[in-house]
């Protein structure tokens, strides 16, 4: 049986043979629960974000940069391949679990997910479930973890808090900003479920998305890596289903749908009180979907990479 935490583990324990190499820094809370910092107080880069992308996916997936234009100014992209879309992005990547009980507490991510004892709503959405001794968490957050929140994770997945990992990077760093853009293609799975769309039929998936630009402001480089998604990203699926299925769905999957289209996602997250979960729901999706259906062949597809958003967020023209 597939462990996506086993196979995790396996870049978990890449990085700690070596972790000034890649920016990483290794500590331990005082329960034995293991912290890497990848983008927090460590400096981070583009191999801790690699790392961090590949641990969410639970060590299923394949990621590479590319050059991504906007107008004079060239940035970066992230593609994404994943061959068990269910388990690496439902099962895994999607941050789905809410860690404390207020607005802005710390979301979870990665495969520890598939341990918890409380699934979130997303874990409902497929068969898989992990059991492994060990497992790994991914928090996008401004402050360290606390001792009190890893014995609540680990206590959730049936852990020894010893053997829990905990990764953590803050928005304003480059890891984050990577694998923030890396999860375009769970910005378009779960708006398939949102649409009524069976997202089991999904087998195989690719994702492409702008990496943003960097600044030390947290708040600024949280609206940043969300612009990205909204306005960079395309996100192509492989499903076995029916073309008048896809053709109900794929027009309503990408974020020109959203009447909240067009605004910078800061000024949105203002007006929702600074409250992530306040935000339209149709809004988390991502600029461009195609989706290939297997079943005949046909191919569908909505939406367009907003350079023109995007160089306004980005570069104030």
């Amino acid at each position: 049986m597939l462990s996506i935490n086993k196979e995790a583990m396996k870049i978990v324990r890449k990085i700690m043979e070596a972790p000034e190499a890649i920016g990483v820094e290794v500590s331990k809370l005082s329960n034995g629960t293991t912290i890497l910092d990848m983008g927090l107080k460590a400096r981070g880069g583009w191999t801790a974000g690699k790392y961090y992308t590949l641990i969410s996916l639970g060590g299923i997936g394949e990621i590479s940069f590319e050059d991504f234009p906007i107008g004079k100014y060239n940035l970066h992209a992230v593609r994404v391949l994943v061959d068990l879309p269910m388990e690496a992005c439902l099962g895994s990547q999607i941050a789905g679990w809410r860690l404390e009980a207020k607005k802005d507490a710390p979301i979870g991510a990665g495969p520890a997910r598939s341990l918890s004892q409380n699934p979130d709503r997303y874990m409902q959405l497929i068969d898989y479930r992990d059991n492994y001794h060990e497992g790994v968490l991914a928090i996008q957050t401004a402050v360290p973890v606390t001792v009190e929140t890893a014995d609540e994770i680990a206590r959730s997945c049936g852990l020894k808090p010893e053997n829990l990992y905990i990764l953590v990077a803050n928005s304003a760093s480059l890891t984050t900003a990577i694998q923030v853009s890396a999860r375009i293609i769970e910005q378009t799975l779960h708006r398939l479920d949102e649409e009524g769309f069976d997202v089991n039929s999904v087998k195989l998936a690719e994702g492409f998305c702008v990496i943003p630009p960097l600044t030390t402001d947290e708040l600024q480089a949280f609206g940043w890596i969300n612009d990205a998604l909204l306005y960079g990203g395309i996100s192509t699926l492989h499903v076995e289903a029916t073309d008048e299925a896809v053709g109900t769905v794929v027009n309503k999957l990408v974020s020109s749908a959203c009447s909240a289209f067009g605004r910078p996602f800061l000024e949105i997250y203002e007006d929702a009180g600074r409250d992530f979960y306040d935000i339209p729901y149709d809004l988390h999706s991502p600029a461009a979907v195609q989706i290939n259906n297997m079943a005949t062949g046909r191919i569908f597809r909505a939406g367009e990479i907003a350079y023109d958003i995007l160089q306004h967020s980005y570069f104030g023209e």
